[in-house]
């Protein structure tokens, strides 16, 4: 009897364990926006101190990225980022790193040590409610008209080909 409890409730856990890793990595809806539904517009300072503003880059198709430096799914979708970065930013694609940490110090040291090579903004916490972030990382992509076409909580692994249709 003890065993079949054991064994029962380990399947249980498995279950568990796998349900929550495909709900934390599959397209899900975090906020109230909606693909279609414009992207709120924002203007934010970056680590530089230069202002931002998502209607400064109208014409172009943008990924805002919410993350942080202790977030361990934000550190590993860095890469892949910054590889699509580079091979379309020519054809008017831009990325927003949108930082949830509540110091720019370490940000500055993190994207020093990782190579950004797109802008990195610092949020107060006004945008993401906006946005109704609830997890890291969460990622908007927005097409050339201002409108959101991806809400994705967790990482996002697909951006690459969620461009060639938008570019």
């Amino acid at each position: 009897m003890k065993k079949n409890l054991a064994y029962g409730l380990g399947i249980l856990l498995v279950a568990l364990l796998l349900y929550l890793s495909l709900f934390t990595e599959s397209q899900v809806q975090v906020t109230g926006l909606k693909p279609g539904s414009k992207a709120p517009e924002f203007t934010l300072k970056t680590l530089k101190g230069e202002e931002l503003s998502l209607k400064d880059l109208r014409g172009k198709v943008v990924l805002i990225n919410f993350w942080a430096t202790w977030c361990p799914p934000c550190k590993e979708e860095i890469p892949l980022f910054k590889e699509v970065y580079k091979k379309y930013r020519d054809r008017g694609f831009e990325i927003l790193a949108i930082s949830m940490d509540t110091k720019p110090e370490p940000v500055k040291k993190f994207v020093r040590e990782m190579g950004f090579p797109f802008p990195v903004l610092m949020d107060d916490g006004k945008v993401s409610e906006t946005y109704g972030v609830q997890g890291l990382p969460t990622s908007f992509l927005v097409n050339r008209e201002g409108e959101l076409v991806k809400v994705r909580l967790g990482k996002y692994k697909e951006v690459e080909e969620d461009l060639k249709d938008l570019l």
